[in-house]
C-alpha cells in the first residue's frame, strides 16, 4: 500500500512537467511564426516594391501629362492674344493713315486760339445806355468788327456783353446784347440752340428775347445759355445768361415748330467800367499743337 504523501508529490511533479512542456511548445510556435513571417516577407518584398514603383511611376506620368496639357492650352491662349493684338495694331495704323489722308484732302483749318485785350469803357450814351458804348482800343490794337466783348458778372464769372461793331482810329464801338440789331446763337444745357433778339417775345426791362427754340424739347427756367462759337470772332462756351421764362405750347392744338422765351444776361450792364476783347490769333492752341 502506497503512502498518500508520495502520491501527492508525484502528481505535483507531473503537473509541473506538463505545464513546462506547454510553455515550451507555445514559445516555439511564436518563434516559428516570427521566422515564417520574416521568410515570407523576404520572399514577397521584391514583388511588392516593384508594384509600388509601378504605381508611383503611373501617378508621376499622369501629373506630367496634365502639366503639359495645361502648358499647351496657355501657350495657345497667348498666341491667340498676340494675333488679336497684331490685328488691332494694323487696324490702328490704317486708321491713323486714313485720318491723316482725310485731313490732307479736306485741308482742315487749325483750331483758333485767342488773345484777350483789356479795355476801358470810355463813353456811354444816356439815350442808348444798354445798347452800345465806346472802348479804349483802336485799329492798331488788333481788334476787328465782330470780336467778342466780355465783362465780369456780379459773381465775378466772365460773361458776354456784346460784340465790336466798328473800329476807329482812336476807339472802338460795341453793340451790346440789348442792341436789337444783334443776332447771336446760344447753346442751352439740353443741347438745343436758340437765337437772341428773335422770336415772338418783345424786349422786357433787363431781359433778352430768345427765339427759334425747338418746340419738341423741354426747356427749364434757369438753364444756362453759352456761346456756340458759330459766329466768327466769338469763342465757344462763354456764359451769356440764364433762361428765365419760355412759352408753353400744347402740340395737340398747335402746329408751331419753335417757341420763344426770355433770357436774363449774366453781365452787369449797369456798372460796366472795364471789359476784355477776344482777338483770334489764327494759331492752334498749345494743347492742339503737334
Amino acid at each position: 500500500m502506497k503512502e498518500p504523501g508520495k502520491q501527492s508529490d508525484r502528481r505535483v511533479v507531473f503537473a509541473a512537467t506538463v505545464l513546462l512542456a506547454l510553455l515550451l511548445a507555445f514559445a516555439g510556435y511564436r518563434a516559428l511564426r516570427r521566422s515564417a513571417g520574416l521568410l515570407l516577407g523576404d520572399f514577397f518584398n521584391p514583388y511588392l516594391t516593384l508594384t509600388q514603383l509601378a504605381t508611383q511611376g503611373v501617378s508621376e506620368q499622369s501629373l506630367l501629362l496634365l502639366s503639359r496639357t495645361e502648358l499647351a492650352a496657355k501657350a495657345e491662349a497667348l498666341m491667340a492674344e498676340n494675333r488679336t493684338l497684331a490685328v488691332r495694331s494694323r487696324e490702328a495704323g490704317t486708321l491713323a493713315e486714313e485720318n491723316a489722308e482725310l485731313r490732307r484732302l479736306l485741308t482742315l483749318p487749325a483750331p483758333v486760339a485767342w488773345n484777350y485785350r483789356a479795355a476801358q469803357v470810355i463813353l456811354r450814351d444816356p439815350m442808348f445806355w444798354r445798347e452800345r458804348f465806346l472802348i479804349s482800343l483802336d485799329a492798331d490794337s488788333g481788334v476787328t468788327p465782330g470780336a467778342a466783348v466780355i465783362a465780369a458778372g456780379l459773381d465775378g464769372v466772365p460773361a458776354l456783353v456784346g460784340i465790336v461793331s466798328r473800329v476807329g482810329r482812336r476807339n472802338a464801338e460795341v453793340d451790346t446784347l440789348f442792341a436789337s440789331s444783334l443776332r447771336l446763337s446760344a447753346a442751352f444745357e439740353n443741347g438745343s440752340t436758340g437765337f437772341l433778339n428773335t422770336g415772338e417775345r418783345q424786349p422786357v426791362a433787363g431781359k433778352l428775347p430768345v427765339g427759334h427754340l425747338p418746340v419738341n424739347v423741354k426747356f427749364t427756367p434757369g438753364e444756362t445759355a453759352l456761346t456756340t462759337g458759330y459766329e466768327a470772332g466769338i469763342p465757344r462756351g462763354i456764359l451769356i445768361g440764364r433762361l428765365s421764362t419760355v412759352d408753353e405750347v400744347d402740340p395737340d392744338f398747335s402746329s408751331a415748330q419753335h417757341i420763344s422765351g426770355l433770357l436774363t444776361p449774366h453781365a452787369d450792364f449797369d456798372n460796366l467800367r472795364f471789359v476784355t476783347v477776344a482777338i483770334p490769333t489764327g494759331a492752334p492752341p498749345e494743347e492742339n499743337r503737334p
